[in-house]
């Protein structure tokens, strides 16, 4: 395992951990790496799975398909974010969503059993790492109702404006971690839908943007959007 890829990441289940201890601790929960092309799957809707995933390079998307194949994107991730830990803490035999390489990228793959359960060496890092868990669950769910609050809009146009407003989190300029097709099935939305009502928005003096990178150049009537029916 390369370590050179874990050092310097401010990985969230590590935090507290001296970087002395990190190799030891690595080797008592079976750390290993893989590396994955743009469009591999890391995980499949389905597969069996014990561990935990933390993305250390490159980008990835977490989806469900429903009954019809229609893709409900749940979360874009960037490093050194988590992945796979709620449903293996909810004891899931399988996993219910896929995860697939946005870019190239490389993953940090761990045992959950043996990041919460402490091992016969009595390692003093388990400890943290349970605290460390824990906040990452919650954090994880605030995430999720979030992600409700947008698709529980009523329109398309609600929809994007709480998204922007939320991502924004009170500055004028920002970068979304979506493209437009991911954005338009992370807000359960028709695509061409989504980009009418952005440049209907843009047309009016709202906001303007190019790709991901957004300007607010009128916040209160964005925040009006909301409001509109």
């Amino acid at each position: 395992m390369n370590d050179s890829l874990i050092f310097g990441k401010n990985i969230a289940l590590f935090e507290g951990i001296a970087q002395y201890d990190l190799k030891g601790m690595l080797d008592c929960l079976g750390a290993t790496t893989a590396a994955y092309r743009k469009g591999e799957l890391i995980l499949m809707a389905g597969e069996m799975t014990h561990h935990v995933g933390i993305l250390l390079s490159g980008r990835a998307t977490i989806y469900r398909d429903d009954v019809l194949g229609n893709r409900n994107v749940i979360r874009a991730l960037e490093p050194p974010e988590m992945f796979a830990e709620a449903f293996v803490c909810a004891g899931a035999l399988h996993s219910p969503v896929t995860v697939e390489a946005a870019s190239d990228a490389s993953v940090l793959k761990l045992s959950f059993h043996k990041i919460v359960r402490t091992c016969a060496n009595g390692c003093d890092f388990h400890t943290i790492l349970i605290r460390n868990m824990m906040g990452i669950l919650a954090k994880k769910n605030l995430a999720l109702g979030e992600k409700i609050d947008h698709i529980s809009q009523r329109t398309t146009r609600q929809k994007i404006a709480s998204y922007l407003l939320a991502q924004a989190a009170g500055a004028d300029e920002f970068s979304i971690p979506l493209d437009r097709q991911t954005l338009s099935e992370y807000l359960c939305v028709n695509r061409s839908a989504l980009s009418r009502e952005l440049s209907r928005i843009r047309n009016a003096g709202v906001l303007d943007y190019h790709k991901n990178r957004f300007t607010i150049q009128d916040r209160e009537a964005l925040e009006q959007l909301l409001l509109s029916e």
